[in-house]
């Protein structure tokens, strides 16, 4: 007995989250379980599958009807899904600000450059594909096409009855191939629908010359979009958001999440698919430019192809710890800093005031390594691990940028009373007459021997039993 399924991607996300799992029997003391979830989130939808076998009872006959059963329930929700592919019956307060899987309709002038690379990935998902599994090329086309036609005219039963047909046939290990092709496709239009976000908000910048002028979005979600409205329509002072804004407080908390799966590699290579689409439109961009941009997308989605998409094997705590320093590295040490020099020059343009130097209203904080709510493989020994290595990572960042900062602050006059008595201090330098040189250079060597003794710490600890 074979295990059928089928599932259809229509070429947009869709506003609902939703769970498929089937469990149909291959043989007479065995049986297949195929889950599939797709998940709603601000930036789009994300899918896993996952593909498992277990002992089961049952004779031929129950496992025929089983199988006719799962792959009759499973096309008619892939339908539902088509029949709504865009999510026509949410209403979106601000159209600008929200996902395309949120919008009422399609815009045909809007949304066009999204529609066109979500059709250049996924032809370039497909030729991966084709080339690495003809087979289950055929298939995710022919249940694509089947699911299109279902979508365009929900009254013609003919596209589900060929479905449900396609299904009934199809083996494990070819179900696998589709869904994961199916996964990846889901997420290629997640990763060209953030850079469209984005694209529309500079465009609708661009073209209001209504509000004020600043970096941040004139959304309803932003800040910017939060003290347009107290201002214009509460009738709030600026000094009064000015004084509660310098109130508030945002503490980012890292944690190890049990459900995340999904490996920081392979989200990574989605956020480097947005920014070529994004390179993609610079209207100076040389053909040998943009062919290298076009190559670098075929490789990204061939290695994301090559890859497993999820961890199999738990992870330790001393790589949880690693996986939350990553994402300060790789994300929240250029974007904070960022947003906080957007916010200033936004309170200075709406509010006429400057934030002060001193405030710091977005926080880290990270639960990783000194969690104490029963797991057993949190022990004081690995919560001093953990802070070693914390230690060691945020002084190899504040290192890189001291190196940055050492070669560009190469000034040598003009330097205020205070830099002055700071340098006077400072022995053993070689820049006499650069005095930004001569404190950076006392700050890198004092982190140098932070990097060692926290390497050394962990050395020890390695050591110990």
């Amino acid at each position: 007995m074979r295990f059928n399924v089928s599932l259809i991607l229509v070429a947009a996300t869709f506003h609902s989250a939703s769970a498929f799992t089937f469990t149909v029997p291959s043989k007479p003391r065995a049986s297949v379980r195929l889950e599939t979830k797709f998940a709603s989130h601000p930036n789009g939808v994300t899918s896993d599958t996952k593909l498992s076998k277990r002992a089961s009872s049952g004779d031929d006959d129950d496992s025929a009807a089983n199988v006719a059963k799962a792959a009759t329930k499973l096309a008619s929700s892939i339908n539902a899904i088509a029949d709504n592919p865009f999510g026509k019956d949410e209403a979106v307060a601000v159209a600008m600000s929200a996902p395309l899987s949120q919008a009422a309709d399609i815009d045909a002038v809007n949304d066009a450059p999204l529609l066109a690379d979500i059709d250049m990935l996924s032809d370039m998902l497909a030729e991966v594909v084709k080339k690495e599994n003809p087979a289950v090329y055929d298939l995710y086309t022919t249940f694509r096409k089947l699911g299109m036609k279902r979508s365009a005219n929900p009254d013609d039963p003919t596209p589900f009855e060929e479905m449900k047909k396609l299904a009934y046939d199809i083996s494990p290990n070819d179900t696998l191939g589709v869904m994961k092709t199916f996964s990846i496709a889901l997420n290629l239009v997640n990763a060209a629908e953030v850079h469209h976000r984005m694209r529309l908000v500079r465009k609708n910048e661009h073209a209001d010359d209504t509000h004020h002028i600043g970096p941040l979005p004139m959304i309803e979600d932003s800040i910017r979009g939060t003290m347009e409205i107290l201002l214009e329509d509460d009738g709030v002072s600026p000094d009064s958001i000015f004084a509660e804004l310098m109130s508030q407080k945002c503490e980012i908390v890292l944690t190890a999440h049990p459900t995340e799966v999904n490996r920081k590699t392979i989200i990574r290579k989605y956020r480097n698919i947005s920014e070529l689409l994004a390179h993609l439109e610079r209207p100076d961009l040389h053909p040998f430019e943009r062919a290298e941009a076009l190559n670098n997308l075929r490789g990204i989605i061939a290695a994301i192809w090559g890859s497993d998409e999820i961890r199999r094997v738990k992870p330790t705590v001393q790589k949880e710890a690693a996986g939350g320093c990553a994402v300060i590295e790789s994300v929240l040490w250029d974007a904070v800093p960022s947003y906080l020099r957007k916010l200033d020059a936004q309170c200075r343009v709406t509010l006429g005031k400057k934030l002060p130097v001193d405030v710091a209203p977005i926080k880290f904080a990270s639960w990783i390594g000194g969690d104490r709510d029963g797991n057993p493989n949190c022990t004081p020994a690995v919560t001093q691990e953990v802070l070693a290595y914390q230690k060691l990572r945020a002084a190899k960042m504040f290192l890189n940028d001291l190196h940055f900062l050492y070669s560009e602050l190469a000034i040598s006059s003009r330097f205020s009373p205070e830099l002055e008595a700071l340098a006077v201090t400072i022995e053993n330098s070689d820049d006499e007459l650069e005095k930004y040189r001569r404190v950076i250079g006392h700050l890198r060597r004092r982190l140098v021997r932070t990097v060692k003794d926290c390497e050394a710490k962990l050395q020890s600890l390695a050591k110990s039993p």
